[in-house]
């Protein structure tokens, strides 16, 4: 008689209880009911399938494939066991407990950082899951609509000071003048919202103590480079309380300047992009205005989108007419009587700030059309560019004022150099431009020789504000100089541009030669906006050029120059600073530039000696072998391996563009 087999619902048959083979009312009680009893069965599979079919030994020693199976090459399956089921159900539930506790964590940073709260667990067995993400998705349209609230209507009325198309659209349509006002219904939302915004201290980003040493650092040592903008704050909680993402603007300025500070300056960084990025379609004060030009100054990677975004603001806002009111005090307020004369002087206060504040807008359009070879946005108001000396005339001006004042005259001179010589061109410079090279030259002359008297010593940064002033008169005649090399192609240069020429390579080597024995310009490297970095990188790039390829022609003494480059590249190696600054991005790169010159000036010679006829001619073998001789001394240079290979290494910055000088490329023999 055959046996008949078991199955497996014979053996449940027979272990479980009497009550559990009945019936159960829904599936969670089934399951709860199945997985107390099947935690007790203990046997398990232990063969894989091949040996189980032939019913022999299978030899498995820590897990598949068995030694019969790897020796025969045959598919080697462990078939699991009920038990195996069991424990994995029980693997699986630890693993949902775990991340389980990890969302909650999560949920409470969040919750803490005023972030949304990310969303709840599929598998979550809370039953009030659902009421959770009503509650979360309640808190996001709240949120969502208080910003509309204070979004601006698109587009506002014009900053102009006559009438204009849209201003007669929105009196038809009654929107009103939305603008700046501070009276307007969005500003008094936005004013309310920011009275209870959390800043980075708030938030937990970074502590108290750490707050105060960088907004001293920034007050002490970075807001002098900037005219004293900030001057009107004293202490942290003024500006905490005055607008948090200037706060972040300034501790993330301020934390890029400390060698230790990488993960500050992460910290920082991420929580103002947040800031400015949630913001486009906000209103905002001078405050904010004032945190993206500040920013926009040493935040090199960010500075483009800082600057254009304070320029809209600013003609909102109409920050240009403060010049006029200064220039002409039309307004009766401005002529009161005794009893009003501190109203008075505080009003003129506030127009000088807006003034700077335009000025300052206005310096960095400029640097930054000058960086990238691109037209200025702000192209408007010149009137308040060119009266400058205007504003000099008002009663209690500053030190700062004549820095900054000196500034904007130096730009509206490079501006006009732009616009004549062109930007973004490769077209060669034509002979008749000669003469206009030659009075632009002797303008920046004049603008020195003007202001060079004017200024004195910083109580906080000392003699830089003149180092800095001589720095950007080098700035000037390079810029001015180095346009005559455009469209060569690696020809000669042009006997007529021989003295620009020989300009630029001069300010070039007076840039790098002040950086060497200049203390005040060394204690500075790692404090003075991104602009001056870009510009002496800019110069050593130009001078390794120049010194390649025009040496002979311009009487260039190239193992000089060479010297003089390493000797500053070892500065900068030396200086402390974290990876995102400038001096620690352009250091590597201008080092392998620097060795690729010397390596490729060095090969030339070489190549000269060789073609050379020592027995029929000795003299001019004599005469080449002296110059081939000083040519090769680069060669003697010492570079360090590990300078010149570090993660990202870049000499130029990314949102910069190349350096290049296609004039200088070719093989230009001079």
């Amino acid at each position: 008689m055959t046996k008949r087999k078991r199955n497996w619902a014979d053996e449940a048959s027979e272990t479980l209880p009497e009550s559990s083979s009945q019936p159960l009312v829904n599936n969670e009680t089934k399951d709860a009911g199945v997985l107390d009893v099947l935690p007790g069965i203990t046997r398990k599979i232990t063969a894989c399938g091949a040996c189980r079919k032939q019913k022999i030994k299978c030899d498995m020693t820590d897990g598949p494939p068995c030694t019969r199976c790897r020796r025969r090459g045959l598919s080697c399956v462990l078939n699991k066991s009920l038990q195996s089921l069991v424990e994995e159900v029980k693997n699986t539930e630890q693993l949902q407990n775990d991340i389980q506790g990890i969302h909650e964590a999560l949920d409470n940073i969040c919750q803490h950082l005023s972030l949304p709260r990310p969303r709840p667990l599929l598998t979550s067995t809370e039953p009030s899951t659902h009421e959770e993400v009503k509650h979360n998705q309640n808190e996001e349209f709240e949120r969502d609509q208080g910003d509309l609230d204070g979004c601006e209507i698109s587009p506002p009325d014009t900053p102009s000071a006559v009438q204009a198309p849209i201003d007669t659209f929105l009196d038809i349509a009654k929107l009103g003048s939305p603008g700046s006002s501070d009276n307007s219904p969005g500003s008094i939302t936005r004013q309310k919202q920011n009275a209870v915004q959390q800043d980075l201290v708030t938030k937990g980003i970074i502590t108290f103590e750490v707050a105060e040493v960088l907004t001293e650092r920034y007050f002490t040592r970075l807001d002098p480079y900037l005219y004293g903008i900030c001057s009107g704050y004293h202490n942290l909680q003024q500006i905490r309380n005055q607008s948090p993402v200037l706060f972040a603007a300034i501790c993330t300025v301020s934390s890029l300047q400390d060698p230790n500070g990488q993960k500050t300056y992460e910290a920082c960084n991420r929580e103002f992009r947040r800031l400015v990025s949630r913001s486009i379609f906000e209103k905002h004060d001078l405050e904010y205005v004032r945190a993206l030009c500040i920013s926009s100054f040493w935040l090199s990677d960010a500075s483009r989108i800082l600057a254009s975004d304070a320029i809209r603001r600013a003609a909102d806002m109409r920050l240009h007419r403060g010049f006029d009111r200064l220039a002409n005090p039309t307004d009766p307020r401005l002529l009161s009587a005794d009893n009003t004369l501190k109203s008075t002087h505080v009003e003129i206060n506030a127009l000088k700030d807006r003034v700077r504040l335009w000025y300052l807008i206005f310096i960095s359009d400029q640097h930054l059309s000058i960086l990238h070879n691109r037209d200025p946005l702000l192209r408007s108001d010149k009137e308040i560019a060119l009266g400058w000396e205007t504003f000099l005339t008002q009663e209690d001006t500053t030190d700062s004022d004549v820095r900054i004042t000196s500034q904007v005259a130096l730009l509206v001179i490079m501006s006009q150099v732009r616009e004549l010589l062109g930007s973004d061109q490769e077209a060669r410079i034509p002979q008749s431009l000669s003469n206009q090279i030659v009075h632009y030259s002797r303008q920046l002359d004049r603008w020195f020789a003007k202001f060079s008297a004017l200024f004195k010593p910083d109580p906080y940064i000392g003699d830089f504000p003149k180092c800095g002033l001589q720095l950007h008169y080098h700035f000037g005649k390079l810029y001015l100089g180095h346009q005559v090399f455009k469209g060569l192609n690696g020809e000669v240069l042009p006997s007529h541009f021989l003295t620009a020429a020989t300009m630029a390579h001069e300010a070039a080597v007076a840039i790098f030669d002040m950086i060497l024995h200049e203390s005040n310009l060394q204690h500075s490297l790692v404090g003075m906006p991104h602009y001056f970095h870009i510009m002496i990188a800019f110069a050593g790039h130009f001078l390794l050029e120049v010194t390649g390829n025009y040496h002979a022609q311009l009487s260039i003494s190239s193992d000089q120059d060479f010297e003089l480059i390493r000797k500053v590249l070892v500065l900068f190696e030396t200086t402390p600073s974290i990876q995102h600054h400038p001096i620690s991005r352009m250091t590597p790169g201008l080092t392998r530039k620097l060795r690729e010159c010397a390596g490729m000036l060095q090969r030339q010679s070489m190549q000269d000696m060789s073609t050379l006829n020592v027995g029929n001619d000795p003299v001019g073998y004599h005469a080449q072998n002296v110059h081939a001789q000083v040519d090769s001394q680069p060669s003697a240079f010492s570079f360090m391996e590990s300078s010149l290979v570090v993660p990202g290494d870049e000499f130029l910055f990314a949102d910069f563009g190349e350096f290049t000088f296609p004039g200088m490329m070719s093989n230009a023999t001079g």
